[in-house]
This record gives structure tokens, C-alpha cells and sequence, in this order.
């Protein structure tokens, strides 16, 4: 009398003689089974994440959510989910899970220097007309290639009315008079070393001079604020009264009642736009490009400028004359602006961080 035969269970819970054995065509049909059905479950979860995107907090988060997040949830059934830090914080993150198949971000939103250094490093996909229809509507001077644009400003400097009568020139910063009331956000670092650079002689392309001025304006006991939200509260609090904001914040904090100007220094304004990218390895990218899409319709745009001061970045905004003639640059004044060399930072983005957190906060 043969020896019963012994069973096991295969993932599928059928019983299975133990001297089973499969050939090389049925372990292979198994295999892509068991791969479709992974795929089917990583889908599904893909499915159930929500849309991700990376961006900075306080009135821009805000604005962005109760705006586009709430137009995203109206057509799409899901709320995006807002993950907020600083921008070396998103950058970081992106590179770090550059390398998974799917990264835990879907957008993420950075200054135009930033968001070019991302790209370059081949973290982020390709947008146009081909994947967020409403990319033609883009003003041309911000259309990328990888990028939306989401709203412009430009650093301008801020100074209380009721302390200062005028300020003319950056190096007005430098003056004495104004030792131990200067501040900058720390948000802001890789624009003030290349604004003090042009402006201390070795130009935008060597940060030299610019190193070196700062260094001095920290011997004059100069005051940095982890947001720009703090640097209006230092203004409020008169802990401060001049440094190099963004003119839209100005225009803001006056409107609130703070006795705050802003002046176009002579050597130029400095610009910048903020832009959305879509993460190469998303989980999401056609979800990613129709919040894309949101985000250049008037109502966001809009919305932006009336939070935080800065121009819409469509044709056709629709914005209120006397809303750009707050937030907007005349022809004359962007024709002047400084501008900043993209490669040039890129390549000293982290030496810019180390000389900022070592040195000059130090």
C-alpha cells in the first residue's frame, strides 16, 4: 500500500500533492501572474493616495488649498494632501527618492533657481501643451519646458516710514544709522548673496564680494527670521526696520496697517517666479497635470495675488487694475531687474546653504 501523498498550500490556498512539480512554461505563467497581481495591488494603492504636493506653509499653503485644493476636490473627488517645508527640506526629499518606482511627492513647488537645479539633475518630467492643456496660456518669458508657474515678485527693499525717510540703493543696508535692525528671512538666502555679490563688484556670477559684505553686515548685528511671515512680525514688533523682502509681502503688511514702504533699489530689483514641477516618478502624473491646470486659471492666480502680493503669470488674468498696479513692475523696472545666472547658482547652491548656516548665521 503507497504512502499517502503529503499536501501543502500555495499563495492560492489550493492543496497540492507534495511531489507536485511544475514545468518551465507553467512556472512562468505563475510569475506573470503574481506580477500582474502585484502591479494590480501597487495600482490600487497608487489610486488611493492622494494627490501630494511639496510646498511652503503659512498664507501661500493656505491660499493654494482653499483655491486650487478645493477646485481639485470639486472636479476630482479628492482633497490634495499639502506636505509643507522649508525648500532645501523638498529638495532633499526629492533626491532622496529619486531612485524608488514611485516617490511619496507628485508636485513639488520651488523658486525658478530651485526647481532649474532639480531639473537638471533629471528629477522632474517634461510639461507642455501635451500633458496640461492649458500650458500655452503661460506668459512666454516663464514657460520652461518643465514647469508651471504659479505666480512672480520680486525682492524689493522694506523699510518703516516712520524711522527711515528713504532708501535708494541696496548698500543703504550697510549704513551705521541702521546697525542691529536689519533682517532677512532665511528663505531668501540664495537670492541676498547674489544681490550682495552684483552690488559689492564681483558680479552675479562670483559670490565672492558678496560673501564678504555679508560678513560685514553680520558685524553690524544683522537679524534673520525662519519665514517671511516672522520677518512681518519683526517689522510689526519695530525689532527691525529695513531688509530685503519680496514687494508683494510689502504691499501686504502696509495694507494690514504697518508703516512700511518698499523702494526699487537703483542697481535693480531682484526677480523671481515660483514654480511648480511634476516629480519624474510620480504615482500620479495625470492627476499632478490636472492640478497643473488648475493652477493657471484665474481663480488661483488671483487668489495668490490678492494673499501675498504677486503677479499672475497668464494672459488674460483678469487681474484688477489696481491690484497690478500694487503687485505689478512697470516695462521700465522688470527691464532693469538683476538677473540671476541659473547654472552659476546651481552648481553653488550648497556652498551658498553651508556659508549661510555656518558662517553668516553662525
Amino acid at each position: 500500500m503507497s504512502e499517502p501523498a503529503m499536501t501543502r498550500r500555495s499563495s492560492g490556498g489550493r492543496k497540492m500533492p507534495s511531489n507536485w512539480k511544475l514545468n518551465r512554461r507553467q512556472i512562468m505563467a505563475l510569475g506573470a501572474g503574481a506580477g500582474v497581481a502585484a502591479l494590480g495591488a501597487m495600482g490600487r494603492a497608487h489610486a488611493a493616495r492622494p494627490l501630494v504636493v511639496a510646498t511652503w506653509g503659512g498664507d501661500n499653503e493656505r491660499t493654494i488649498r482653499e483655491s486650487a485644493g478645493a477646485m481639485f476636490q470639486s472636479r476630482y473627488g479628492a482633497a490634495p494632501l499639502f506636505e509643507t517645508g522649508t525648500p532645501s527640506a523638498r529638495k532633499t526629499k526629492l533626491m532622496a527618492e529619486a531612485a524608488r518606482p514611485v516617490h511619496s511627492l507628485d508636485i513639488v513647488h520651488l523658486t525658478d533657481a530651485d526647481l532649474f537645479q532639480m531639473q537638471r539633475q533629471g528629477y522632474l518630467a517634461e510639461i507642455g501643451a501635451h500633458n496640461v492643456s492649458k500650458y500655452d496660456t503661460i506668459i512666454d518669458q516663464f514657460r520652461t519646458g518643465y514647469s508651471v508657474p504659479t505666480n512672480f515678485s520680486a525682492l524689493v527693499l522694506v523699510y518703516n516710514k516712520n524711522h527711515i525717510s528713504s532708501m535708494t540703493s541696496w548698500k543703504d543696508l550697510w549704513k551705521k544709522e541702521y546697525a542691529g535692525k536689519i533682517g532677512f528671512s532665511d528663505l531668501t538666502f540664495n537670492q541676498v548673496v547674489p544681490i550682495a555679490s552684483a552690488v559689492f563688484g564681483s558680479g552675479i556670477t562670483d559670490y565672492a564680494s558678496g560673501y564678504e559684505a555679508l560678513m560685514a553686515l553680520k558685524e553690524n548685528g544683522v537679524r534673520t527670521y525662519p519665514s517671511n511671515e516672522a520677518v512681518g512680525n519683526a517689522f510689526a514688533s519695530e525689532e527691525i526696520i529695513a531688509g530685503i523682502q519680496w514687494k508683494g509681502r510689502a504691499v501686504q503688511w502696509s495694507q494690514a496697517g504697518l508703516p512700511l514702504a518698499y523702494a526699487m533699489p537703483s542697481e535693480g530689483a531682484f526677480p523671481a517666479s515660483f514654480d511648480m514641477g511634476i516629480v519624474r516618478n510620480s504615482g500620479a502624473p495625470e492627476n499632478a497635470a490636472h492640478f497643473l491646470d488648475i493652477m493657471l486659471e484665474q481663480e488661483p492666480q488671483l487668489a495668490l495675488a490678492r494673499a501675498i502680493g504677486q503677479s499672475p503669470v497668464i494672459k488674460n488674468s483678469g487681474i484688477p487694475a489696481d491690484l497690478e498696479a500694487a503687485v505689478g513692475f512697470s516695462e521700465k523696472e522688470r527691464a532693469e531687474f538683476l538677473k540671476l545666472d541659473l547654472e552659476y547658482a546651481a552648481d553653488h547652491d550648497s556652498e551658498v546653504l553651508d556659508w549661510w548656516n555656518q558662517k553668516f548665521k553662525g
